[in-house]
């Protein structure tokens, strides 16, 4: 008989009626014909009661159903607490199943008899696209568990040990937070991360990091940090159809229909997935989803969607040169920064914008240390309690303003805006911001100074002459500036003399690509989204004239794969 997952406290009937539903997703039972549809994909095993079916930081476990028997989960993180009990037809695995990263947990062998069915890590795609039905099941159950297992408030998967306000360990906990790898901070001056320090020898430098295996990395670099949280296999070498450098929503909603059409797919990324939409506390107008959902959310069902039909992802890498095909419909080379050189039929460009930094003194000094450019758990928990300041007057900007506000509701938010609130924004998100009642709108005010010793204490103020605020205060006192000024194109690896671009840097495709004179051939016309350089598409918001919206970036995506089918076949 299957044990409850762990229990997450006292909660409100509203979320305790959610945390039920998904817990029962979470853990269905297999019906005698899917058994019987994995007994072809699967063989035998029988454990005696207390042997160790799997362990806490093994890669690519295999997917387990238990026939007769038990099998008790543990998490080695919370002193190997029980998280559940499977019984017969039920299964074991979450998301990392898909991924083929180390698990997070224990398998035991439980009763005097446990009868499993193993189906090889390598056949689960196998399974998931020949039993849709099965399919479907197993990958709703893998996100509500790792859901249930991130909000049961133990800790969970790594340990990371740092300052607060330190740059090196946010930029960790924010690539663990983007790669959706499952980790516990603590901060160095608390009495828990004294505890660990301590338990590993007392390191001099930090971040510290223990992964799941029990291994210590101090300082990491993304790269070892990436690899030893199983993100992060070996460069990429081989030839593809199509390489995809970005995984933003256009990245990732090319990866999900080339791989589902049969296209071999592979996603570069120099960060991990999400792309600028990843840094958003929540999305509200993107269709389907009434209720919202984040940036993270977002990109990690994208994320499984694509390794489903056979995607490969890899991160962290960074192309540093795209060299051109000799001739057309040769395959074009990119260069990467872990040392391979990749070819491609076809090469979509979806790198997305990045925000402009803030122009104000001290700014680059408090980066990531009380100046953030996303606006996530992982930035905001520093935080609570604290006033902080939002600066931008577009979506993403309001969409931080009313995260902030509503996830600490006895602290101030200060909306920076150089000029009206409104123009570049949604306009139910206007009439929030106006409604909050912790929310102050500043209008024609902008950040000249940031200030502090350690950590920011507060920001400097100048105004507009025509500024609109009644109250024109010089100096806010806060813990925190999120920052949403506007972006530039994440092109400019690209080579100029062959892609060209409008007056912003953004990438002209298509009948602007024509309309530059710099198309070279003259037995075709150039795709939708085909750049000046044949074979190389763009899609996203680094395409010129797009709009900014997930909405738009997931339908370039799946145009770039009418452009690629169509290129592959010339």
């Amino acid at each position: 008989m299957s044990a409850p997952p762990i229990p997450t406290g006292p909660a409100t009937a509203t979320t305790g009626d959610a945390r039920a539903a998904r817990a029962d997703s979470a853990f269905p039972r297999l019906d005698a014909d899917e058994l019987k549809a994995l007994e072809c994909l699967a063989v035998c095993q029988e454990k005696a009661d207390g042997e160790i079916v799997f362990r806490a930081g093994d890669a690519d476990v295999d997917l387990f159903v238990v026939e007769e028997g038990a099998l008790e989960i543990l998490n080695p993180a919370d002193t190997d607490a029980r998280v559940v009990v499977h019984g017969p037809g039920e299964f074991t695995g979450d998301v990392d199943l898909l991924t083929r990263r180390p698990v997070l947990i224990t398998g035991v062998a439980r009763g005097p008899r446990t009868r499993l069915l193993r189906v090889p890590g390598a056949r689960l795609r196998e399974v998931l696209n020949r039993v849709p039905r099965l399919g479907e099941k197993l990958i709703v159950a893998f996100q509500a568990r790792r859901q249930l297992l991130e909000s049961c408030g133990v800790e969970l998967g790594l340990r990371v040990v740092g300052p607060a306000a330190c740059r090196d360990t946010t930029v960790v906990r924010e690539f663990l937070h983007k790669n959706f790898v499952p980790f516990a901070w603590h901060d160095s001056a608390s009495a828990r991360g004294q505890e660990l320090i301590a338990g590993w020898g007392s390191p001099k430098r930090s971040p510290v990091v223990e992964l799941a295996a029990g291994k210590v990395l101090v300082e990491p670099s993304l790269r070892e940090l990436a690899a030893g949280a199983g993100v992060w296999r070996d460069c990429p070498s081989r030839a593809v159809d199509l390489a995809v450098i970005g995984a933003g929503p256009a990245g990732i909603a090319a990866a999900v229909y080339a791989a589902s059409e049969g296209i071999d797919t592979l996603v570069l990324d120099r960060l991990g997935p999400g792309g600028q939409a990843g840094g958003s506390s929540k999305i509200e107008n993107f269709i389907g989803f009434p209720a919202g959902l984040s940036g993270t959310e977002l990109a990690t069902r994208g994320v499984l969607q694509m390794l489903k039909f056979g995607a490969r992802m890899a991160a962290p890498v960074q192309v540093d040169e795209l060299i051109p095909a000799e001739h057309p419909g040769e395959p074009h080379a990119l260069a990467l920064d872990c040392g391979t050189t990749i070819r491609a039929k076809v090469v979509l460009v979806a790198t997305g914008v990045r925000w402009r930094k803030l122009a104000a003194e001290g700014a680059d000094r408090f980066e990531r240390a009380g100046v953030y450019y996303a606006c996530t758990a992982v930035e905001a928990l520093h935080h609570d309690d604290q006033d902080v300041a939002v600066v931008g007057a577009g979506n993403s900007a309001g969409q931080a303003v009313m995260y902030l506000s509503e996830c600490c509701r006895n602290r101030r938010v200060h909306h920076l805006v150089r000029g009206t609130l409104g123009p570049g924004m949604s306009s139910y998100m206007v009439s929030r911001i106006r409604s909050a009642p912790n929310v102050i709108v500043h209008e024609g005010a902008e950040i000249e100074r940031v200030t502090g010793d350690r950590r920011i204490d507060g920001v400097d103020l100048k105004w507009r002459e025509a500024a609109l605020s009644k109250d024109r205060p010089g100096r806010l006192t806060i813990g925190a500036a999120f920052v949403f000024i506007g972006a530039d194109p994440g092109a400019e690896w690209l080579p100029p003399d062959l892609v060209a671009r409008d007056k912003l840097g953004y990438l002209l495709t298509g009948p602007d690509a024509v309309a530059t004179g710099r198309w070279p051939l003259s037995t075709r016309d150039p795709c939708p989204l085909e750049t000046t350089l044949p074979g190389v598409l763009a899609a996203g918001d680094v395409r010129a004239g797009s709009t900014k919206r997930v909405g738009f970036a997931v339908g370039d995506g799946s145009l770039a794969v009418t452009c690629a089918h169509r290129l592959r076949a010339l």
